[in-house]
């Protein structure tokens, strides 16, 4: 089964989402291509049955995630390439305070500016790479003017030798959950401790990867301390995986008749347990099941200022995925 290196799992939390699905930003030009691959697709649902406080209405919660990629010239140095995500909510519910549904799309662009010369201070040749895109986050259908955002990321990668390099960027995303519209640096330095631990250290992002064995390994990766991803796998056989995951994830939309202008902002936090199988190097499928907690929708510029709208009971949840690559 392929794994992504600590660095290029590290990259995709540039994106400034907990959500492994939610958001595409530079992760379209970081993650690597395996060979004689031109376009990849991943998409996952999760259906939660809960109640609402306070009026004690039943809320079953459905949300789908899609995310892909594609070359549109794999022989050209500059790699350019063109991803999407997409998030929908569906929440049934006869709570009022609730929408019936909630989108996220997105539409990014990136390429390679190749090798840059940066000056010997900074250690002479880096990789670089740019993402620009345009994406909707409010109520189905199209229908708020308010609700379009723009992202744009640019980064570079100098590689010190197979185990370290570093990495600075910066990123912009106009529907990011802390610090909306305001441009975020990342300056990251990757490295390995010893033969089983390797590590990326800095901000906005930090990533521990623990392999103790051939078959286990243990992943820890932050975002602005805000979201997080806590994951143990241990590999059955060569085609199926057994895994825990504990995973906190924030989302924002823009409702009308929000105050103030503010956005409807979405947390959960899960735990789970689940399998992975990997039919063929071009189709892996995921079913997993677990709790749900911490799931609250508040009203808020940010994560730093939320009002309470409703608050949602802990509840059992079920989880599938299917990844895809040719």
């Amino acid at each position: 089964m392929y794994k992504p290196s600590p660095m290029t799992a590290t990259c995709l939390l540039l994106a400034a989402s907990a959500s492994a699905l939610a958001q595409t930003g530079p992760s379209i030009m970081l993650l690597p291509w395996e060979e004689d691959t031109v376009a990849q697709f991943q998409s996952e649902y999760l259906f939660t049955p809960t109640e609402a406080d306070v009026t004690g209405a039943d809320v079953d919660l459905s949300i789908y995630d899609a995310r892909g990629r594609v070359r549109l010239n794999p022989d050209s140095s500059y790699n350019p390439t063109l991803g999407f995500s997409y998030t929908q909510f569906d929440i049934s519910t006869t709570d009022a305070a609730l929408p019936d549904r909630l989108i996220d799309l997105q539409f990014v662009f990136g390429g390679s500016f190749g090798d840059l010369e940066l000056g010997q201070t900074l250690g002479g040749g880096w990789q670089a790479g740019y993402t620009v895109g345009l994406g909707y986050a409010g109520t189905a259908p199209f229908n708020d003017g308010d609700a379009w955002y723009g992202t744009a990321n640019l980064f570079a990668v100098k590689p010190i030798d197979r185990d370290t390099r570093w990495l600075i960027g910066i990123s912009y995303e106009g529907n990011r959950t802390f610090l909306p519209d305001v441009p975020l640096p990342a300056v990251t330095y990757f490295g390995r401790l010893n033969d089983t631990v390797t590590y990326g250290i800095g901000l906005p992002f930090n990533d521990v990867t623990w392999t103790p064995t051939d078959r286990w390994t243990v992943e820890f990766r932050s975002l602005l301390f805000f979201d997080f991803t806590v994951k143990a796998t241990y590999q059955m056989t060569d085609q199926l995986a057994l895994f825990g995951e504990f995973a906190r994830r924030n989302e924002a939309f823009v409702v009308s008749g929000s105050p103030d202008n503010r956005r409807l902002l979405f947390q959960q936090e899960r735990l789970e347990a689940g399998l992975t199988y990997e039919f063929n190097r071009n189709l892996t499928f995921t079913v997993a099941g677990g709790i749900a907690f911490s799931q609250e929708f508040d009203f808020g510029y940010d994560t730093r200022d939320p009002r309470g709208v409703r608050d949602l009971d802990d509840s059992g949840f079920i989880r599938v995925g299917l990844d895809l690559q040719f």
